[in-house]
């Protein structure tokens, strides 16, 4: 694949993995053709990888702690590495400016990786899926801490990394992951309004991650169609609640694009299909059922 636009990542950074023995020889090594180094493949499980799964804990905390989503480490230990496996980017410590060390709460005298960004995924209980358990990069929360396009690069090793094919995530309407999600493809919504989630406007979704999804995502393309046909206003619960309940009522619909920013309007670009109905053949919504139903 071609990654001539990351190479300032490729330059500053190494990949990790975080995965117990049994996991590790499951992991792709050389994702999208980044070699993880052999020293950079750890053990959850072994006492001396103690602090550096210390500065991903913090990593997580500092992304989701502002919206209450903290992770506490025995849900990291018990849900995640116990369970899955962590792919991420790291950095030499003294590469590293003072004030992002300070950021990340880089102890005095540790001298090893620090962790920049991480993407954590689970398997689901069909196997045929993994579930996004976190994702993060040190630039949504200390900005120009490291090289742009941390985040988008990050998710497309992993999923190669992991061996995903599926991915499940959950995502806030508002949120700016849910824009690159949607480079992997559309994203079919399993849940538009998640009373079960801390945060109600939560979209639930699925998305395809083979090797054309990965390129899509790490060039920073999209659907070449305008596939849309309806919008989400991204601050108006009754809508979310009136999708789901359509959704419940049998009608697929995908997100299709990433959200569009109008002054303070926020619209996510949907596309609807009543799964009882035949699309006209040749159509627009046959090609569309035909490449991404699944």
């Amino acid at each position: 694949m071609d990654l001539r636009f990351y190479r300032r990542i490729l330059e500053s950074c190494e990949p990790f993995v975080l995965a117990r023995g049994p996991v590790q020889a499951s992991l792709e090594r050389a994702p999208l053709g980044i070699e993880i180094p052999a020293g950079n493949v750890l053990d959850p499980q072994v006492v001396a990888n103690g602090p550096f799964l210390k500065l991903t804990e913090t990593l997580d905390e500092l992304t989701y702690g502002p919206v209450a989503l903290r992770m506490p480490s025995w849900v990291y230990y018990d849900c995640a590495l116990m369970t899955g496996a962590v792919f991420g980017f790291a950095m030499r410590v003294d590469r590293l400016p003072p004030w992002v060390k300070k950021t990340l709460a880089v102890p005095e005298g540790y001298d090893g990786l620090v962790p920049v960004s991480q993407f954590v995924a689970i398997p689901m209980a069909h196997r045929k899926a993994q579930l996004v358990f976190t994702l993060c990069s040190i630039n949504q929360v200390a900005p120009g801490a490291a090289p742009e396009g941390l985040w988008r690069l990050t998710l497309a090793a992993g999923t190669a990394a992991l061996r995903t094919s599926v991915l499940v995530a959950t995502s806030q309407w508002r949120a700016a992951q849910l824009g690159l999600f949607t480079s992997l493809g559309p994203l079919k919504i399993m849940t538009a309004w998640t009373p079960a989630h801390d945060i109600p406007a939560t979209a639930t979704f699925y998305v395809h991650t083979d090797d054309e999804a990965r390129a899509r995502l790490v060039h920073g393309g999209g659907l070449e169609n305008p596939w849309a046909d309806r919008y989400l206003d991204a601050d108006s619960p009754e809508e979310m609640q009136a999708l789901q309940a359509q959704i419940e009522a049998g009608l697929e619909v995908w997100v299709v694009g990433p959200p569009e920013i109008r002054g303070a309007d926020t619209r996510v670009p949907l596309k609807q299909h009543v799964a009882t109905g035949a699309p006209r053949p040749g159509g627009p919504d046959d090609v569309f059922v035909r490449r991404f139903q699944g």
